[in-house]
């Protein structure tokens, strides 16, 4: 069983980031939109590293690998503020839980990102709002090689994430679930979906809970 949930906009205190002359990097979809800060530079994922050839990305890629966590960036899994992250990290373990980052891509909760500030929310400001159209490079760490065949995929996420979350897994050849609770959900034929009641607030979340105590089917 793998679990797929999308991210969330409140992210931990403790959260760390990269630095240019000692000022935290945050990583929002359209820096140049965002209002004048002294305290932080404003930088896309996939934007070269000033004087560099290198973009952040690749320098995420090549962090992640180092071993050392100097810059205290978090795990996926523990990035982020509210609890269910850290309940369904400990209810099916790092190498089953994926989030769906609007940043960053499909990402394995263990793997260790920075602060940032990126939706696919048509509803929040410009300068954090991801749109159809933006570039973005995305990791896509569910793959084939991670779920067998009669393995489950099940995914929790708002409607908006639903169209990148099928460009990374259509060619999954598992059982992919996707639960929903709003309506005209666009959908794809090789997915199955179960409706979870209405729609509210960071309903998901409720989802996920009624899942891992199995009140809701599967």
């Amino acid at each position: 069983m793998k679990i797929v949930i999308q991210c969330s906009a409140r992210k931990d205190v403790s959260a760390g980031s990269f630095a240019i002359n000692g000022r935290p990097v945050k990583f929002v979809a359209h820096p140049e939109l965002h209002p004048e800060a002294i305290t932080h530079v404003f930088s896309r994922p996939d934007d070269l590293i000033p004087s560099s050839s290198t973009t952040w990305r690749e320098h995420l890629l090549a962090y992640n690998d180092r071993g050392d966590n100097p810059d205290g960036l978090l795990q996926a899994g523990a990035l982020y503020g509210p609890s269910v992250y850290r309940d369904l990290l400990g209810s099916v373990g790092a190498e089953n839980l994926y989030i769906l980052s609007a940043g960053w891509g499909l990402i394995r909760s263990d793997f260790l990102l920075p602060d940032y500030d990126i939706t696919f929310s048509s509803q929040a400001d410009s300068w954090k709002r991801r749109t159809k159209g933006d570039v973005f490079h995305d990791f896509a760490q569910l793959t084939q090689a991670a779920v067998g065949r009669d393995e489950r995929v099940y995914f929790f996420a708002g409607k908006e994430y639903l169209p990148r979350y099928y460009d990374f897994t259509r060619a999954l050849i598992s059982r992919k679930i996707v639960y929903f609770a709003s309506t005209g959900i666009s959908r794809d034929d090789t997915y199955e979906y179960i409706q979870y009641g209405h729609s509210f607030t960071n309903w998901h979340y409720r989802c996920v809970y009624d899942f891992l105590e199995a009140m809701i089917a599967k």
